[in-house]
């Protein structure tokens, strides 16, 4: 590290904070007089014990994340004014998050892997801890999204306001110091053992390592003066960061969806821009990998603000623009910076409707590089994605019917694990759009509760087989595991037509009586999209059922359906069919939909046969 770490003006470089655009000046300003001798709303035990007595995260998350955004804006609104103005405010925010007895947020404080299993400190006792229903302040201190984003909100304000603070009470800015050191610098220079970082162990990391670590790195940069090992700190971020790098499959897919990309691959580059500032170094933009990483979400982009959306991902996604765009002229990809161009002009998810700003405290680095940093003025381009992507790694394709058009049919279809990180039981599922309007969808995932991710989590609606567009194998749906999986994918495409064929088998139970299940997609590009399912059972406990999850209520005719008003899907004789309305009571993921229901269609085949093929075909309605 041959630089100093001075991304952005200090608060003392008026010109610097002078200089910013009109725009972001007025609604920093804005947000900061709303706060300006505003009390800050307390987080009392109860909130905490929450998430322990009844599943809820919703209720003390949001007290402790609206903590952090106003601090972030008090500190913007003080640097863009100069005057002290809200210098105290600032201060009651530092003390307040400083006296928190954690900054790991309930759902995550049992996710510490040495301390779990560490004997009982009661006298006499010995086996596992119990589970931690509030912070235990005897235990090692763990650091998790929340405090790593947390530890970066601080080091920032100490960044542009720490000599302010210092004059007004030194003891302020000493005490960040010290939290600083005691909850985050000390404990991630100390533990190999955080399951995220990926140093004690061989198995894959998700976005938890490239987000703890992009925001960790801040930290040991903004204390190197105060923290003496902190090249060790900011070595070990980079060895870390190396073992998400070494999972990450080299075509650059997100086997976690495009939502978590924006904290996955784009943390990554958060860290090599943040890296950049203090080595001048960027030849990991010619990584193969890193191009490919960066790339992913113009490939998995379908129209307006819709992404495939397989896994935890909604099918809406705020897409972090500017720092792609960066990323983009770095890595001279015209394709990506098209894409990107077309979501900018009509503003389909970009962050914080196309401010510079998103509205919270997270990805701070990321926040203040788009406003220090503003994309140049481009010259006209016109929208471009790929017509065909496949991400070998993660099973997943994606092809539309031009790549210069959003009209059209695009579709997408994934093989894989039901072992993936935010994994839903979905091998051999599809999605269908046509003009950019949505046909057969993924739900989703509804608000985060304990339940999610405990030992109910494929109990829940969204994450069962049966509502994907997948079948249900004499009566029998997919399992979650690593061992549930699709085989070897069979890919071809050329002369307009791209077919891609898996194995579904392997992704059912023993009991489920499969000798064989081939999914094939036949895709011809502008005319339509076939699918068929050949199979042989060992015996017939229940009849065949096709389920398809419908973004709006389907027209049923004899062998045929209607689907969105756009595409009819053609299947045959043979067939009893079942509607079901699904009422999206869930306000997240009505609102992910903007809509109150989706349609799950049943097609149950009524021979009882052993074996057999089901053919279906996707055709446009015919234009008027």
């Amino acid at each position: 590290m041959n630089r100093k770490f001075e991304p952005f003006p200090r608060y003392e470089d008026r010109k610097g904070w002078e200089a910013l655009s009109g725009d972001i000046k007025r609604r920093c300003l804005e947000e900061a007089r709303k706060l300006k001798g505003k009390e800050w709303q307390s987080l009392p035990a109860v909130f905490y014990l929450d998430f322990y007595r009844n599943g809820n995260r919703t209720r003390y998350e949001s007290r402790c994340f609206q903590r952090r955004r106003d601090l972030f804006y008090l500190t913007l609104g003080e640097c863009i004014e100069g005057r002290g103005e809200y210098l105290d405010d600032i201060i009651n925010g530092i003390w307040l998050i400083c006296e928190e007895s954690s900054w790991v947020v309930p759902a995550h404080i049992n996710h510490d892997r040495r301390a779990a299993a560490s004997p009982s400190r009661r006298p006499g006792r010995i086996g596992p801890a119990p589970l931690r229903e509030l912070p235990d302040l005897t235990r090692d201190i763990y650091i998790d999204l929340f405090a790593a984003e947390t530890g970066s909100l601080l080091s920032w304000v100490y960044y542009f306001l720490g000599n302010a603070i210092g004059a007004l009470s030194p003891l302020v800015k000493r005490r960040m110091e010290l939290e600083l050191e005691r909850r985050i610098l000390g404990p991630y220079l100390a533990r190999d053992d955080f399951e995220w970082m990926g140093l004690d162990h061989d198995r894959p990391v998700n976005n938890w390592n490239p987000w703890i670590n992009s925001n960790v790195l801040v930290c040991y940069l903004v204390f190197a003066g105060s923290f003496k090992q902190y090249t060790r700190g900011a070595a070990k971020t980079i060895r870390s960061l190396n073992r998400f790098l070494h999972f990450y499959a080299e075509d650059g897919g997100c086997d976690e969806g495009p939502s978590y990309f924006g904290v996955a691959g784009a943390s990554v580059l958060d860290f090599i821009e943040e890296l950049g500032q203090v080595t001048g170094v960027d030849y990991l933009y010619r990584s193969a990998k890193i191009r490919n990483m960066a790339a992913y979400i113009s490939k998995v982009y379908i129209g307006r603000d819709y992404y495939v959306n397989y896994a935890d991902a909604p099918p809406s996604v705020s897409v972090p623009v500017d720092l792609l765009e960066r990323t983009g002229r770095r890595t001279g990809d015209e394709s990506l910076l098209d894409m990107l161009a077309h979501l900018r002009k009509n503003g389909y998810g970009v962050s914080g409707n196309g401010s510079k700003l998103s509205g919270g405290a997270w990805n701070l680095y990321r926040q203040l590089a788009n406003i220090f940093y503003p994309s140049p003025r481009e010259e006209k381009r016109a929208f471009r994605a790929p017509e065909l992507s496949w991400f070998g790694g993660i099973q997943v394709l994606c092809a539309r019917d031009k790549a210069d058009s959003l009209e059209g049919l695009f579709f997408s279809a994934k093989g894989g694990t039901n072992g993936e990180s935010h994994n839903h039981n979905d091998i051999g599922n599809f999605l269908l759009y046509c003009d950019s309007v949505p046909v057969l969808v993924d739900a989703g995932v509804e608000t985060y509760t304990k339940s999610t991710f405990n030992e109910d989590r494929y109990t829940l609606w969204t994450m069962r087989s049966c509502y994907h567009n997948t079948p249900t194998i004499n009566g029998a749906d997919q399992l979650p595991g690593t061992e549930y999986r699709a085989g070897e994918p069979d890919l071809e495409s050329g002369g307009g037509t791209t077919r891609l064929s898996l194995d579904m088998a392997g992704a059912y139970p023993g009991e489920a009586g499969i000798k064989s299940y081939r999914r094939s997609f036949v895709f011809k590009h502008g005319e339509s999209l076939s699918v068929e399912d050949r199979y042989r059972l060992k015996e017939l406990k229940a009849p065949l059922t096709l389920n398809f999850l419908c973004y709006q209520r389907p027209g049923l005719a004899e062998g045929r359906v209607l689907l969105s008003g756009k595409v009819w899907m053609e299947y045959g004789p043979g067939f009893k069919t079942e509607l079901e309305k699904i009422t999206l009571r869930d306000e997240k993921i009505r609102s992910d939909w903007k809509k109150d229901s989706l349609y799950r269609l049943r097609l149950t085949k009524e021979d009882t046969g052993i074996s057999g093929a089901v053919i279906l075909r996707f055709i446009r309605t015919r234009r008027r």
